[in-house]
């Protein structure tokens, strides 16, 4: 099965499925009618190290939004997503000094609990923005649930990060303001209930504070404890690596189609996306007889054949599509791997 972004591997904790069925039962909605159709059993759930796949996981949420007729559970969840359900993260975040270095922590070992997303945050003038942005699509079923699924995810996140950045002080989350990339639901009751500011149509997800919260100090920091949870993070950053590895040039394929649209990423982001460091992955390319150019290349070229299939596109067009400023350079690089050029391969093509 082709699973290019490890949608069916068990990588999650089911601990954030727990967290769910104890809203919906709040619903009162019971477990079997929640967890249906999932793959998910119950009493598999209840071992310390039970893991649970993405799909899995999308699912167990699809059926959530449509048992509760809640759209907004996301911000429902986020409120009472707790600190200690991202494990060793968790534990690290509890126990760090303040709340830049709890940003910190968060920036460099949320993909150990979550590859949807990646997290960033900056100091703009008086404010602090965090910003969540997505690395692969949310997609399951059709478009208005991957839609719907998108937004709990999102919300849920930007929601349980200010929850948890309550613990250090609880001004701080009132005044949060959050930003949201979709239109703004109409009637939508659960909106009035947040006090936190909510603006939509915005360019990125995300939620912003003044700096002035940077500096508030963990009144249950342990330095001790600290640096033992750091230890697991980086355990778990280093499985997350290997993993990545095994199939590497598989993974910047990926990257590198899903992100196209918006032109061709860069190796040092496609790096950071992956969770590792530009000489580690030239060297496992290296050792696999390959190049990141030569991958790049390859999709180039093979997306080019793709568009040049179709008429509608000009050999401007393509060219473009295809990363190049100028047609004459793609027309050279063109011929140079095929022995024809874009014209002579659209002809060859359209005439059989």
């Amino acid at each position: 099965m082709r699973d290019p972004f490890g949608l069916f591997q068990e990588t999650i904790s089911v601990s954030y499925a727990h967290i769910l069925l104890e809203i919906t039962h709040e619903y009162g909605i019971d477990y079997p009618t929640v967890l249906y159709n999932s793959g998910l059993v119950l009493s598999e759930m209840k071992h310390a190290d039970a893991k649970m796949s993405a799909h899995q996981w999308s699912k167990l949420v699809v059926n959530a939004l449509q048992l509760t007729g809640n759209h907004r559970l996301g911000i429902e969840y986020g409120q009472k997503l707790r600190p200690t359900s991202h494990g060793a993260l968790g534990f690290a975040f509890l126990s760090c000094t303040d709340v830049e270095t709890a940003l910190n922590l968060c920036q460099q070992y949320f993909c150990t609990r979550i590859q949807n997303f990646v997290p960033e945050w900056r100091v703009e003038e008086d404010f602090v923005y965090v910003y969540l942005d997505d690395v692969h699509p949310v997609k399951f079923g059709d478009k208005q649930q991957s839609a719907q699924l998108r937004t709990f995810l999102v919300e849920s996140l930007i929601f349980g990060a200010i929850h948890s950045l309550a613990l250090f002080s609880k001004n701080l989350a009132n005044d949060c303001d959050v930003y949201l990339d979709w239109k703004q639901p109409q009637n939508d009751a659960a909106i009035s209930l947040v006090a936190i500011k909510m603006y939509f149509n915005q360019k990125r997800n995300g939620f912003r504070f003044p700096k002035k919260y940077l500096d508030c100090k963990n009144q249950n920091a342990d330095q001790m404890s600290f640096q033992q949870a750091l230890l697991y993070c980086e355990n778990d950053k280093l499985k997350l690596v290997k993993e990545s590895t095994r199939d590497l040039q598989k993974s910047i394929r990926s990257e590198l189609l899903y992100h196209s649209s918006h032109g061709y990423p860069s190796l040092p982001l496609i790096a950071q996306r992956l969770n590792m460091s530009e000489r580690t992955i030239k060297r496992h390319l290296q050792a696999q007889g390959t190049t990141f150019l030569q991958i790049l290349a390859e999709v180039r070229f093979n997306q080019a054949k793709k568009l040049l299939q179709q008429p509608q596109y000009s050999i401007q067009d393509v060219a473009a599509l295809a990363g190049y400023e100028e047609a004459t350079n793609f027309i050279r690089a063109f011929k140079k791997n095929f022995g024809e050029t874009p014209s002579q391969y659209r002809k060859r093509f359209l005439l059989q």
